[in-house]
Parts: C-alpha cells; structure tokens; sequence
C-alpha cells in the first residue's frame, strides 16, 4: 500500500498548488486593476491567464479533495441503513463515481491530445494557448479517478470505513 500513500502525497502536492494558484490569480488580478486604475493600461491576457490558472486549480484539486474525504455525501439514506447495507452502498457508490469520472477523463484525455496537437488557441483580446487548460482538464479527471480506484480497493478489503478513515494506511 505504500503505493496507495505515494500517490496520495502526489495528490496532496496538486492540491496545495491549487491552493497557490489563487494567490497567483489574486495577484494577477490586483496588479491588472491598479495597471488599469493607475495608468489605463491593463495586463495583456491577464483575463486568459487568470482563466486557464482557475481551470488548473479547480481540476488539479479533485483528486486532493476526494483523498482528505472532503467531497459532499448525502447521509440521509446511508445513516439510516445497517453497517453493513452501509459498507455495500459506499462500494457501490464509490465504484459508480470511478466509472463515471473515468469515462469523463477519457474523453477529456482525448480532447487535450488533439487540442495539443494542434496547439489549440483563442483568438480574443490576444492569441492565447487553450490546450494547457484542456492537459489539467483531463489530468485532474484521470487523478480523481485512480484515487476513486484506490478507494474502491480499501473499501472492498475493509481498510477504510464508511466515513473515510483509512485503516492506517495515510500519514
């Protein structure tokens, strides 16, 4: 399982550079408004830059969030069930999300090939590269879903309870 703790710290590295990321925004959004206020000249891209960094921080946390268990869960139907209906239903709930999210990240995988291939931009105030938004896109969906794969895997050999303690296995 010492697998399992590396790619969580991985995860884990991801989510505080999310975290970093909106100071960057903050920051870019500041010096832009005083560029503006100041001496009427606003930060070329700094819309565009600010925009790709919110997709990268969002994205690149999934798998962060889901590792801490800190994704939302509705009690009302697992707290009124038996422990064990209750085990079932978070394997089977935590499976469908692996599925789900991991059809999502193939697509989304295949979308950031081509958009990389071919170099993929907008054309607004300034030419500026999309495909960079469309990698953290599709890594944040393939992350998520290997750590819904990891754990679905504690949850079928009892190494983490319903609440989303892991039976030693994190730091």
């Amino acid at each position: 399982m010492r697998v399992f703790q590396a790619i969580e710290r991985l995860h884990h590295g991801l989510g505080v550079l999310s975290g970093l990321m909106i100071f960057v925004i903050t920051l870019i959004v500041v010096i832009d408004v005083a560029m503006r206020a100041l001496f009427n000249m606003p930060i070329p891209g700094a819309t565009e830059l600010s925009t790709l960094l919110l997709v990268a921080l969002i994205y690149l946390g999934l798998a962060a969030v889901q590792a801490s268990k800190q994704n939302y869960r509705v009690e009302i139907l697992i707290g009124t069930v038996a422990a064990r209906t209750r085990a079932a239903l978070n394997i089977l709930t935590t499976l469908l999300s692996m599925i789900a999210i991991g059809i999502l990240a193939w697509f989304t995988l295949a979308e950031a090939w081509h958009a990389t291939a071919t170099q993929e931009m907008t054309f607004g105030a300034i030419v500026f590269p999309v495909w960079p938004a469309r990698i953290a896109v599709a890594l944040g969906l393939t992350l998520l879903t290997l750590q819904l794969l990891m754990d679905t895997i504690r949850l079928c050999l009892g190494l983490q309870t319903d609440q989303g303690e892991s039976g030693g296995l994190q730091e």
